[in-house]
């Protein structure tokens, strides 16, 4: 309840300190009195006059008569009577002529001639024309009842007059032009009213001129060398060489058959002694000088070669004294 009436001071207090402005006076719209014009004329009326409308006399175009034209009707004339067409044709069989005629005009450059002859089977001819190339064209022909069979040649060679253009004469007028006469009178002689300008020279202008720019010089940069790599060397190995066989020639068919087969088991054998010997580990210590190492080998081979070569010819001869006897 207090709150409310401190409210209530507190609003009064507010409206008393505001200030009081008198209410503005009421002044009445003013009446102004309506303007007087000038009244409208009056204009007369005017009705445009009326005129009668003409009387045009009424035309309608004559009616002429259609012509009568008089009818017209073909002759009727008489169908032509041909005599009756032959009863029987006659077949002449074919009777052997011959005939020849040659054309040649000089001035006017003609030169041509046909020929042919018939034994009333078989009909032979010939032909010739001169061409414009200086050419003469023969054409020698046969006819029968197998058909026409034409041979075409030519004799002598092709010449061509030389071009020469057509002359042209110079042009010339169909008429001279008149001459006229010079005038008599000279041509007058104008001072000059004007002297001759003159223009002032100026001296021809100089430019500075200006050092080249030095660019500083920079030396050629060295890159640095470096050595090409050395690569070990190995010795190429060497291959121990072996003689090529040399087999005896056999004495008989028998011999020859045989003698391969004691051989061949002759090596197999001593293929087989030294191959032990190639695989113990003493041999590795050679490997460095294959040659002296191989020698012993091939000698031994070669020596194995010629006994079971002296074993063959031993057996072989009494075989062949067997087959002999």
């Amino acid at each position: 309840m207090k709150f409310l009436i401190f409210a209530a001071l507190a609003v009064v207090a507010l409206a008393s300190d505001k200030p009081y402005y008198p209410k503005a006076p009421y002044y009445p719209k003013p009446a102004y009195p309506s303007p007087s014009y000038y009244p409208k004329p009056a204009y007369p009326s005017y009705s445009p006059p009326e005129y009668p409308k003409p009387a045009y006399p009424s035309y309608s175009a004559p009616e002429y008569p259609k012509p009568a034209y008089p009818s017209y009707s073909a002759p009727e004339y008489p169908k032509p009577a041909y005599p009756a067409p032959y009863a029987k044709s006659y077949d002449y069989p074919p009777m052997p002529y011959t005939f020849d005629w040659a054309v040649l005009d000089e001035p006017s450059y003609n030169d041509f001639g046909h020929k042919e002859s018939s034994d009333g089977k078989v009909v032979d001819g010939i032909y010739y024309v001169v061409l414009p190339d200086s050419r003469k064209q023969v054409v020698t022909y046969k006819a029968d009842d197998y058909g026409y069979v034409a041979d075409v040649k030519y004799e002598g060679e092709a010449k061509y007059d030389e071009y020469k253009p057509a002359y042209k004469p110079a042009y010339k007028p169909a008429y001279a032009p008149p001459a006229y006469p010079k005038a008599a009178y000279s041509p007058p002689a104008y001072s000059k009213a004007y002297p001759e300008p003159s223009y002032p020279s100026y001296p021809k202008p100089t430019y500075p001129s200006y050092p080249a720019p030095a660019y500083p010089s920079y030396p050629k940069p060295s890159y640095p060398s470096y050595p090409r790599p050395a690569y070990p060397s190995y010795p190429r190995p060497a291959y121990p060489s072996y003689p090529k066989p040399s087999y005896p020639a056999p004495t008989t068919t028998e011999a020859a058959t045989v003698a391969p087969v004691s051989v061949a088991k002759v090596e197999e054998v001593v293929v087989a002694e030294v191959a032990p010997v190639a695989a113990e580990p003493d041999v590795e210590v050679a490997a460095a000088e294959p040659v002296v190492a191989a020698e012993p080998v091939v000698e031994e081979v070669e020596i194995a070669t010629e006994a079971a070569a002296a074993a063959v010819e031993t057996t072989a001869e009494p075989e062949a004294a067997t087959t002999v006897a």
